[in-house]
């Protein structure tokens, strides 16, 4: 009679046990199932993987200004230097930064659109650390990148630009901001291999060209990481993001107009130009300052290597234009590189694409 007891007792705790299971599992199977939660799982994923239709549009109409307002500033700017002759080209990469500069003073301070979130951050030390530099790379970025249009050919300097991408990516690294994988790695080093072969075919081949234009990419890679790292890590607003950077920027680039270049355009009274002329002036204030919002849209969606790829297919109509109506040589061995180039662009926007 005991035993019986005893065998009925167990049974009714198994019993228990398993009910007790079978409930807390159909919570769980609820919580999971449950509509609430589901969305939200939803919409987790889509912040996540960055499908959200806002995002992908955001990302769509910077890169679509992007690509459509730098070669008119490119074409802008060179009728100014070459056609033009206004061959100071500190002073005409300033106009963009003040025309960045203005615009993000109405949008804070005047219309009131825009509200800066960061003042307190902005101490002697984060401004010593990331604002200066930035300015600073900007400035030799735009000055060198101006300058070296009056030493080789448009074509070819977007050749070389394609090289940008793999110091940009070099740089990502060594300040261990973002570590890419191997294959996009590989896309990218793939630019690098077809910019050689089209700088090697280079018809107008120029030793200071050349020099100008590699400072002009490692001061744009180092001014690209640091800006990434000020909207991405920082969580700065574009707008707000210029309404800092330009007018430092600024101060570095007309700095170093006034010591390299005012006392020749004194001299030659070439400040003349712009009262006699300024709708081209005008119009390369004003494409600049899309240029550096474009800019720092795309680096705040993306990435700053993300950037530079784009603008390798953004050249490849630069370097068509240039050789059809600027009448520019272009060899079969710049656009065998340049054709390495572009397929190596397309393979890294398909690894970046599946994340491999």
């Amino acid at each position: 009679m005991a035993l019986d007891e005893r065998r009925k007792s167990s049974e009714e705790i198994r019993l228990v046990e398993e009910t007790g299971d079978s409930l807390a599992a159909a919570k769980d199977l609820d919580s999971e199932c449950s509509p609430g939660d589901g969305e939200d799982d939803r919409e987790r994923f889509v912040e996540r993987d960055g499908l959200s239709w806002l995002g992908v549009a955001r990302v769509v109409v910077s890169v679509a200004v992007y690509l459509s307002v730098g070669p008119a500033l490119i074409l802008v700017n060179r009728h100014l230097l070459k056609v033009v002759g206004f061959d100071f080209p500190m002073m005409l990469s300033g106009l963009g930064l003040v025309g960045a500069s203005l615009t993000a003073v109405i949008l804070v301070n005047v219309l009131r659109v825009v509200e800066p979130s960061h003042r307190s951050m902005l101490t002697p030390r984060f401004v010593a650390t990331n604002l200066l530099p930035i300015g600073a790379a900007m400035a030799a970025t735009l000055a060198a990148g101006n300058a070296v249009y009056l030493y080789l050919p448009v074509g070819f300097i977007q050749m070389l630009k394609s090289f940008t991408p793999t110091v940009t990516l070099a740089m990502l690294c060594l300040l261990r901001i973002e570590f890419p994988s191997p294959l996009v790695s590989m896309t990218v080093l793939g630019m690098c291999g077809g910019t050689a072969a089209a700088s090697y075919g280079a018809p107008a081949f120029d030793l200071t060209g050349l020099c100008i234009m590699l400072s002009a990419e490692a001061s744009e890679a180092l001014r690209l990481v640091l800006t990434q790292k000020l909207l991405q890590n920082h969580s700065f607003g574009v707008v707000e993001g210029q309404y800092y950077m330009a007018p430092i920027s600024g101060v570095w680039l007309f700095a170093s107009a006034a010591v390299f270049e005012l006392p020749r355009a004194l001299s030659t009274n070439a400040l003349a130009m712009p009262l006699a002329n300024p709708w081209p002036f005008l119009l390369s204030m004003a494409l600049g300052a899309g240029v550096n919002y474009c800019a720092a849209a795309v680096i705040k969606l993306t990435n700053s290597v993300t950037l530079k790829v784009l603008s390798t297919a953004r050249n490849a109509s630069l370097v068509l234009v240039s050789a059809a109506a600027l009448n520019e040589e272009v060899s079969r061995i710049e656009l065998l590189g340049y054709s390495i180039t572009l397929i190596s662009f397309g393979m890294y926007q398909y690894f970046r694409a599946r994340g491999a």
